[in-house]
């Protein structure tokens, strides 16, 4: 959730959260499905984001990652379960309090910060 301003252009957190949130869902459906479709059922549990819904002031990015992500998931969930007996699941929890915001380097999004952290869900809630 490394939120930024599209004027601010920091394109090196635009590429953590591309490697992080989308190209990690990607290689971690590759590490498990070949396993799953052998024992014939698994299911695969997406953690994404309220972000991958609506899209908030500083959020593009990450939003872009999350909504790929469910499109992913509802690709995944339409070839995997009727053939295969593989669920795929996209969960959208909301804001979690681990201190992401503490990684956010654009100072613009200051005010933005300080209102998502006012609705923040404790990770053991998640859980």
């Amino acid at each position: 959730m490394l939120f930024s301003k599209w004027d601010n252009a920091h394109v090196d957190e635009w590429e953590k959260m591309i490697d992080l949130n989308l190209k990690g869902v990607l290689y971690g459906i590759a590490e498990v499905l070949p396993q799953m479709k052998k024992q014939g059922k698994g299911q695969i549990i997406n953690v994404g984001s309220v972000a991958g819904h609506a899209v908030g002031e500083g959020h593009g990015v990450y939003s872009a990652t999350k909504y790929a992500t469910r499109a992913i998931t509802e690709s995944l969930r339409k070839e995997m379960s009727v053939h295969h007996n593989i669920q795929a699941v996209y969960v959208s929890p909301g804001v979690i309090a681990t201190n992401w915001q503490d990684k956010v380097t654009d100072k613009d999004m200051s005010e933005v910060l300080g209102e998502l952290n006012e609705v923040a869900i404790a990770p053991e809630h998640v859980a």
